[in-house]
């Protein structure tokens, strides 16, 4: 959460009665949803707390859990799991897309969209989400926190919270017999998030931008009021 006016979600296409009993009580009044067409088809349609509003705001997975992956895990071929992500290669892929998500020019431009949507105020209180909500809405998070002038350390532990549900999606994966035990090592750098891949994008902020104030001058097409509004409203 930010400020309690902003916050970063798993997808609600199978969200409980409950859940959205507490999105309402926290006076949710937008929801952005970041995943995919895939992604829906697979997982479901948001179901979206009484009085809010649901914004699709697609970006291609570059976590590493899109369609293709998905599609491969759902074979259960261990052996051809081996071929392609054993000896680290899981993990580059997974950090290649960590670092993608901030400096390719069209994920840039996807992340422009929905950042426009959650800075706006008067969509707020908000909810973002992908579908863990860890890679794709875990970098919306990351560049605000950076923005609002956060401590790394502090954005790292953001962005680990999402593995408290790592545990529940490899439980998911075995249960509906999609991944073996063997399987689900071999894929955990695209079911879990790691300390490195923030670094790595936080290192590619510093380097391909020069700060987060000029990814979002250039990069989102914040201008300095913009910022300045922002920073006011969720550090008050």
């Amino acid at each position: 959460t930010v400020g309690g006016l902003l916050w970063r979600s798993g997808h609600l296409g199978r969200a409980s009665d409950a859940d959205l009993v507490r999105l309402h009580a926290l006076g949710i009044r937008t929801v952005v949803d970041l995943r995919n067409e895939v992604d829906s088809r697979y997982e479901g349609a948001d179901r979206i707390p009484e009085g809010a509003v649901g914004i699709p705001a697609p970006i291609p997975d570059e976590g590493g859990f899109g369609a293709d992956i998905r599609a491969f895990i759902t074979t259960g071929d261990v052996e051809a799991m081996r071929a392609v992500w054993s000896d680290g290669r899981a993990t580059a892929i997974a950090m290649k897309g960590a670092r993608n998500m901030v400096e390719h020019p069209g994920r840039v431009e996807a992340f422009c969209r929905v950042m426009d949507f959650v800075t706006d105020a008067d969509r707020w209180p908000l909810v973002w989400h992908c579908s863990a909500g860890k890679d794709r809405a875990g970098w919306v998070g990351t560049a605000l926190l950076l923005l609002l002038g956060v401590e790394r350390d502090a954005v790292v532990a953001h962005y680990l919270e999402s593995n408290r549900g790592a545990e529940r999606r490899v439980a998911g994966l075995v249960e509906a017999g999609w991944a073996t035990p063997a399987a689900v090592e071999l894929m955990r750098p695209f079911i879990e998030v790691s300390p490195e891949a923030v670094a790595a994008q936080m290192e590619a902020v510093d380097d391909h931008w020069g700060g987060a104030e000029a990814l979002f001058r250039d990069g989102f097409g914040f201008d300095d009021r913009r910022i300045a509004e922002l920073r006011e409203r969720l550090l008050d």
